[in-house]
């Protein structure tokens, strides 16, 4: 040190007590004398900074060893320049095991005594944590990238597969409609000559067609509810729902339907096309599921306080379905009427557009009593 260095005792022990890494004096029995600030932040977090509640205290009080191990340990430790400890909890929640720490011998500066000057070996705990976080973080990189490649692909071959089911579903079309309209000329101007088992099998084709016109159309609108451009516009709960109304409006007539809608001034960001598909889906089910004996009751209600928190539903009084099929009737393919013909695909249509939209959408009944369907936001 320089000779005109402005540095005493008390200068010395103040730069100890502050000094970033844990640190304390041990005389040669490892009895603490004095340790920092630090210290006592890190392994006695009960006590009051500055308070000395560790002086006189040995330093096994800290660790997880007996106090023979501790002290034989601190006098190997002196030899070798560091020592190792399981230490005890602290102010961590996990107990400190394997802390390390560089030991100095010191001599006491009246009576000459060895002491030892324990120093936490902050620097190597820091750079083993650092190399853990820079391992984790090039593991994550790599899982990143290989999600970003996986999911890259996903897209690809979902969007082909879009493509496709959209084409194949266009495509069919023509050929249905060719054998549609020459079943139905046949039989207006040929039918008559034909044998009753012949006029029977050709009422079988006719049905057979409008069964796969049916199927090609639901379909069409499948790929169009999973396409992956979505046009959300504001759009008017009633006039939509309106606009579904009219839609079937001849087939509503036609079965006697009577429709009550309850709610008005809801308005919603929504894909126009992808709603007006969702509501007529609802109304053509409750047309093709009504009960024979009564007529068809038709109940939509709108109830919101805005376009984030709103619910639609649509009930009506037809045959219903079994309440343990409320879930796998959003499912593709699956039907809780096999003896009415269809093709399962609308209500996975309705759920898979609801998904496009965050909207949850349930299905509930009670058998010989009715459904109800319900979408809600919010």
């Amino acid at each position: 040190m320089p000779e005109d260095a402005d540095v005493n005792a008390d200068v010395l022990g103040k730069a100890f007590l502050a000094f970033p890494y844990g640190s304390f004096i041990l005389d040669w029995d490892g009895r603490i004398l004095v340790c920092n600030r630090r210290a006592e932040r890190s392994f006695c977090p009960f006590s009051q900074s500055g308070s000395g509640d560790l002086a006189g205290t040995c330093f096994s009080k800290l660790t997880l060893c007996d106090r023979d191990d501790v002290i034989s340990s601190l006098r190997k430790g002196a030899a070798a320049g560091s020592v190792s400890f399981p230490m005890a909890a602290g102010n961590l929640t996990a107990p400190l095991p394997d802390t390390e720490f560089r030991i100095s011998l010191l001599r006491s500066a009246t009576k000459g005594e060895r002491l030892m000057l324990l120093t936490q070996d902050q620097l190597r705990l820091t750079a083993d944590r650092l190399r853990q976080m820079n391992e984790m973080r090039g593991k994550l990189r790599g899982e990143l990238s290989t999600a970003k490649d996986a999911n890259a692909k996903l897209q690809e071959t979902l969007l082909s597969m879009e493509v496709f089911a959209h084409a194949a579903a266009h495509d069919l079309r023509t050929p249905i409609n060719t054998m549609t309209g020459s079943l139905q000329f046949f039989s207006e101007h040929y039918s008559a000559a034909l044998p009753q088992t012949a006029r029977e099998f050709l009422q079988h084709m006719a049905r057979a067609a409008r069964q796969m016109d049916q199927l090609t159309t639901e379909l069409l609108e499948h790929s169009v509810s999973t396409a992956s451009g979505t046009s959300f516009q504001e759009v008017v709960m009633a006039d939509a729902v309106s606009e579904a109304c009219d839609s079937l409006h001849q087939a509503l007539q036609e079965c006697g339907a009577k429709t009550r809608v309850y709610g008005t001034g809801i308005t919603l960001q929504a894909d126009p096309t992808l709603l007006h598909l969702v509501l007529t889906n609802f109304l053509s089910n409750a047309i093709k599921y009504r009960d024979p004996a009564r007529p068809l009751e038709i109940t939509i209600s709108m109830e919101g306080t805005g376009r984030e928190q709103w619910v639609l539903s649509v009930a009506d009084n037809g045959m219903g379905f079994d309440p343990q099929e409320k879930h796998r009737i959003l499912q593709p393919f699956h039907r809780a009427h096999r003896e009415i013909e269809g093709s399962g695909i609308g209500l996975s249509t309705c759920a898979e557009i609801c998904r496009r939209h965050s909207w949850k959408l349930t299905a509930d009944a009670e058998p010989g009593k009715g459904a109800i369907f319900k979408i809600s936001c919010g």
